[in-house]
Parts: structure tokens; sequence; C-alpha cells
């Protein structure tokens, strides 16, 4: 295989490993499933995931087909980038790698959703447009534990700065753990 076709074996394997660990969060955060845009993503996403699911169930409102495929897609992935002759590891060490990607690639998802989900409730705070509401409803179910520690205070809220902290931290921590691995940062989703 040539050097173009490999990256686009991995760029195809990158998109459809986002959009199915998109679903993992739309399940894990319990979003509306009646919102198109959901309904569009799960349908992408249950072509690669249905045959897993009627294996492997959900545990405690955890998809773990999803899960699953998205961890094996990225070493798939970084199996495809062995096969360039870019790097050479051996199968302990792509899980590995696969694993942290699939992290930094959580961490990276729950921050933007956080991020645009604050922004959009500024901008549109009353808008029905299904993308606002997603991020929305992405934004509070996220926050939703951090406001246990930090409830509204005055008609502010401030649990999302505590989210914010806690997912620097976890990426920043799990950054360092697949430093430690070995993991090239250029091949990882998750950045």
């Amino acid at each position: 295989m040539t050097e173009a076709s490999l990256f686009l074996l991995k760029a195809i394997l990158d998109i459809v490993s986002v959009a199915v660990f998109i679903t993992f969060f739309f399940r894990l955060l319990k979003v509306d499933y009646y919102n198109p845009i959901v309904q569009g993503i799960l349908k992408i996403a249950d072509i690669v995931t249905s045959r897993l699911r009627v294996l492997v169930k959900p545990v405690l409102g955890i998809d773990l087909a999803s899960l699953i495929i998205v961890i094996l897609f990225q070493a798939l992935s970084f199996y495809v980038i062995s096969i360039s002759g870019n790097v050479t590891f051996s199968l302990v060490t792509m899980f590995s790698w696969s694993l942290f990607s699939v992290m930094l690639l959580g961490l990276r998802i729950a921050w933007w959703a956080l991020i645009l989900g604050i922004i959009t409730s500024w901008v549109a705070p009353r808008n029905s447009h299904p993308a606002i509401r997603l991020l929305q409803q992405m934004s509070d179910q996220i926050c939703k534990p951090f406001r246990v520690f930090l409830p509204p205070m005055g008609g502010l809220d401030f649990s999302p700065i505590l989210a914010f902290l806690i997912l620097q931290f976890l990426y920043i921590a799990v950054i360092n753990l697949s430093y430690e691995t070995g993991l090239p940062m250029n091949f990882s989703i998750g950045l």
C-alpha cells in the first residue's frame, strides 16, 4: 500500500472512531434521543456497532460495545501506521496506545461539549435548534456531578469551572502516562 492510501485508511478509521465515540457520549449522558442530530449520528454509528451490541450489553449505562469498537479501530489505526514503517511496536503496545488515545479523545470531546454548551447558553439561551439543545444537554450532564460540590449561588453556576479543572487535570495526567508508554502524539486521535 502506498503512503497516501494508508493515510486515507487511517483518516477513515479516525472519523468512524469519533462518530462512534460521540454516540458513546450520547448514551452515557442520556441526551434526548428524539433530537434529529442524535438520530442521524446513531444511525451511522450503529452500522458499525449493532452486531457487537447483541453480544456486549451495556453495564451501568455504559455502552461497552461502542467503547470496544473505538478501541479496536484505534488499534487498527496504529497497525496501519506500523505497516507504513513509521513505527514498530508489539500488540500490547498497540492496545495500550489505542486505550490512551481513546481516553484523550473522550476528554477532548467532553471539554469541547462543555465549552460549546456554555457559549451557546450565553449566546442563545432560549434557542430551540437541535444542535444548540444537544450541546446544552451534554454540557448540563457533564456539570451535573460537579453541582453536588458547587451548587448554583446567587443565580451563577460555578460548576463548569470545577468541571474544566478536573477535565484538564485528567487530560494532563493521561498525556503524561501516554508519554511514558511511548505513544507518538502526532498519531493519536485525542490531540
